[in-house]
């Protein structure tokens, strides 16, 4: 899914984002060739490893944190709304791309 497709994924969700995360969200976004609900989850994990990769950082780093939930709850969203039954195999992904 190419940046400008998911962005405009983004901007139809509803509730939108909050201010203060929507620019996060939209920074972080990229193209990548995999189907929406991976795209995201892949956004969140980029996320999430800037934060894990930071130990000793502090609040600068908490929108990035909330970012990360934000695009891995968007990729279970996105699943849900492709096929609900790709559900269990997306967790799966998702848990072992962070060593769960």
């Amino acid at each position: 899914m190419t940046r400008r497709e998911l962005l405009a994924w983004l901007e139809a969700r509803r509730p939108a984002p909050p201010d203060m995360l929507r620019p996060r969200l939209v920074a972080a976004v990229t193209d990548a060739d995999l189907p929406l609900p991976d795209h995201l989850a892949l956004l969140g994990q980029r996320l999430l490893a800037r934060v894990a990769g930071r130990p000793e950082g502090g609040r600068e780093l908490a929108l990035d944190l909330l970012a990360a939930d934000a695009f891995v709850t968007y990729a279970f969203e996105a699943q849900a709304e492709a096929d609900v039954a790709g559900l269990v195999a997306l967790a799966g992904r998702v848990g072992a791309a962070s060593g769960s």
